[in-house]
C-alpha cells in the first residue's frame, strides 16, 4: 500500500471495505489515514436503496457493492480485481473509471516508482499469496520504458 499512496492518486476507502480487509490490513490503512495518504468515506456516503438495489441485482459482495453505489453520481473511480465486479461496475460508470491491481502496478513503472520486473515480481508474489490475478506478461508493464 505504501508504493500505490506514492502515486498521485487520492484513495478514498468505503466502510465496508476496510471492514472486509481484516484486523492486519485494516491496522495498516488506519496507519496510512494517520499519515494522510488514504481516506476513509464516511457511512452516510453510501445511498443505502442503490446499495441494496445493486446487492440484489448483481450479487456481489457488500465491498464491491458498496462501491459502486457510491461511485454512481460521484466522480469516484473504482479499484476492483473481481472480474464480475469490474463489469458491472463499467456498465454503471464506464469502462473508464474502473481499473485494478494490473493497472495501479502499471501506474507505478510508468511513475518511476518501480521498474517493470519489480511489478511482475509483485504480481507474482501476490498471486502466491492466492490473489486471483491473471498472469500478466512483463511487456505489459515494460511499455513505454526507457
Amino acid at each position: 500500500m505504501d508504493l500505490v499512496c506514492r502515486l498521485d492518486v487520492e484513495w478514498w476507502l468505503p466502510p465496508l471495505v476496510v471492514d472486509e480487509s481484516g484486523p492486519t490490513c485494516a491496522a495498516v490503512l488506519l496507519d496510512l489515514r494517520i499519515k494522510g495518504l488514504v481516506h476513509f468515506l464516511d457511512d452516510d456516503t453510501v445511498n443505502s436503496e442503490r446499495f441494496l438495489e445493486f446487492l440484489d441485482r448483481y450479487k456481489l459482495g457488500a465491498g464491491e457493492t458498496e462501491c459502486m453505489a457510491i461511485a454512481v453520481g460521484t466522480d469516484f473511480s473504482i479499484c476492483c480485481d473481481d472480474r464480475r465486479a469490474r463489469e458491472a461496475a463499467s456498465a454503471i460508470i464506464g469502462r473508464e473509471r474502473v481499473f485494478g491491481t494490473i493497472r495501479v502496478l502499471r501506474w507505478c513503472v510508468e511513475n518511476r516508482l518501480i521498474e517493470c520486473t519489480d511489478a511482475k515480481a509483485i504480481l507474482r508474489s501476490m498471486r502466491a499469496q492466492g490473489g486471483f490475478l491473471p498472469d500478466t506478461p512483463q511487456d505489459f508493464f515494460c511499455r513505454g520504458e526507457d
